[in-house]
């Protein structure tokens, strides 16, 4: 595989630097949240360090000068060789098997995200952005249905689960439409962008909160994980 990137004069399609940055933070915060034990957050913790490398590596790759692009790549690889090493530790330290049920997707999707947002084709990074997301929301249902963990905090993450789905969207569109190279020019943007979604997400939050906490029989979490979706995905996209 190649790089999409060309010379310096050339338009180049590819996801912003800013909502890289921005999904892959509502992502790691979705997937912390989640977490209950100091195991658990030190594995989340080198998963972010790596994810982290894989994310800048790959930009450097990216920008296809022999040098910087063969740093680039090394970088990467050795991400994503922290993250391989962050999962093995999922899969043999936390006590308990409902422990690594919870982790072990977010983990993973995050992983998958960051190369998502590094894609060696850009008409590949939408389909992998949704792979990626789709599997940390998949541990946040995970820590749901399995562990039973707190409603503020499934609530909550699966609302970062969202923002991190939207800034990744909205990085792979604004990269497609006027390039990769214009990132001062996006990165305000994208935060005004970031920030009108963390206000209709935390209007969301507050309202799904409420209704649970009106003690009405029968309501199970996914119906509110259900109502929360609904709410902050119809809010986000009247605003695209």
């Amino acid at each position: 595989m190649t790089p999409d990137g060309g010379g310096p004069e050339r338009f180049v399609r590819r996801p912003t630097s800013a909502g890289v940055v921005l999904a892959l933070g509502f992502g790691l915060l979705a997937t912390g949240l989640v977490t209950e034990t100091a195991i658990q957050r030190r594995i989340v913790a080198t998963t972010a360090v790596g994810v982290g490398m894989v994310a800048l590596g790959g930009r450097a790759w990216l920008r296809g000068r022999s040098v910087v692009a063969l740093g680039g790549a090394g970088l990467a690889l050795c991400g994503s060789l922290v993250v391989a090493v962050a999962l093995v530790d999922a899969v043999l330290r936390p006590a308990q098997v409902t422990h690594r049920v919870v982790l072990l997707p977010g983990l993973l999707g995050l992983w998958v995200l960051a190369v998502a947002l590094v894609p060696a084709r850009f008409r590949w990074a939408r389909g992998v952005v949704d792979a990626g997301v789709g599997l940390v929301f998949l541990g946040v249902l995970a820590a749901g249905f399995v562990r039973g963990a707190s409603t503020t905090a499934l609530v909550v993450a699966t609302a970062a689960t969202v923002l991190s789905w939207d800034a990744a969207e909205n990085a792979v569109s604004l990269g497609g439409q006027v390039g990769a190279d214009n990132g001062a020019a996006t990165a305000r943007a994208e935060l005004v962008h970031a920030g009108a979604g963390v206000g209709v997400a935390a209007v969301a939050v507050v309202v799904v909160l409420g209704v649970a906490r009106l003690g009405i029989d029968g309501l199970p979490f996914g119906a509110l994980v259900a109502l929360l979706l609904a709410a902050v995905a119809f809010s986000l996209g009247s605003h695209r």
